[in-house]
């Protein structure tokens, strides 16, 4: 890959998202909550820290990814731009890393506004990061599926419900449901979260929740590979 491209590429991706202020939606909607929850004196600084980032996760990478791939679909901009010498594995690797961003920029505002300890704040961003990683392919292969930006949305819901599952587990007292749902990735985040506000961030008490989401990164690029050979960024 050309990083000088990549770089160009993310420039002209930024640019074109603030023409289309509705992607800002997934964005905002974190850091709102983030808002005001922290303003909510009876709720844990770590677990309003863990919901906020839960939703973030959740909706932002594939929402986004998804959005942003089929609005280029939709426009048949990536086709020129692969026919003027720009790579597919470029394409998507920029619009990754444009969604990797605010992912990141969302993170931060969400840690400083919760007000955890700073100690804490390199773990917490590379959990974070580490998840939504996984999450922004299942992102990309709904864009590479879609025909349009509205069946973006549609296909990306499935994804945002399973992603945000663990916070129905909260609502529903089932042993069953919160079992099933430790093996999904925002769950196992979670998971980590947890050990790192008790204190007991040590090899027995991480060694699952990292498999787990060692697996659904694996699951991710699986799913892309299949949807990219099928389907083609440039169709």
């Amino acid at each position: 890959m050309r990083f000088y491209k990549i770089k160009a590429l993310i420039k002209l991706g930024l640019e074109d998202l603030t023409k289309n202020m509705s992607v800002f939606v997934y964005v905002l909607l974190p850091i709102v909550f983030a808002l005001l929850y922290s303003n909510i004196d009876t709720l844990p600084k770590s677990f309003t820290f863990s919901i906020c980032m839960l939703m973030n996760i959740a909706m932002l990478p594939v929402s986004l990814m998804g959005t942003i791939v089929a609005e280029e679909k939709e426009k048949h901009t990536l086709r020129t731009l692969m026919l003027n010498d720009v790579k597919a594995s470029e394409i998507l690797f920029a619009k990754a890393s444009i969604c990797v961003l605010f992912v990141i920029i969302d993170d931060l505002i969400i840690f400083f506004f919760t007000g955890l300890p700073m100690e804490q704040f390199a773990i917490y961003q590379l959990i974070g990061l580490f998840v939504a990683v996984a999450v922004i392919l299942f992102g990309a292969f709904v864009g590479l599926f879609a025909k349009n930006q509205m069946s973006a949305g549609l296909l990306s819901m499935p994804f945002m419900v399973l992603f945000l599952a663990p916070m129905f587990t909260m609502m529903v007292d089932n042993k069953v449901f919160s079992t099933i749902t430790d093996y999904i990735p925002t769950a196992a985040m979670m998971n980590l979260f947890d050990c790192v506000a008790l204190g007991s961030f040590d090899f027995s008490s991480v060694i699952k929740p990292f498999a787990v989401i060692a697996a659904w990164l694996v699951i991710s690029i699986i799913m892309f590979n299949i949807a990219y050979k099928k389907v083609g960024v440039d169709n």
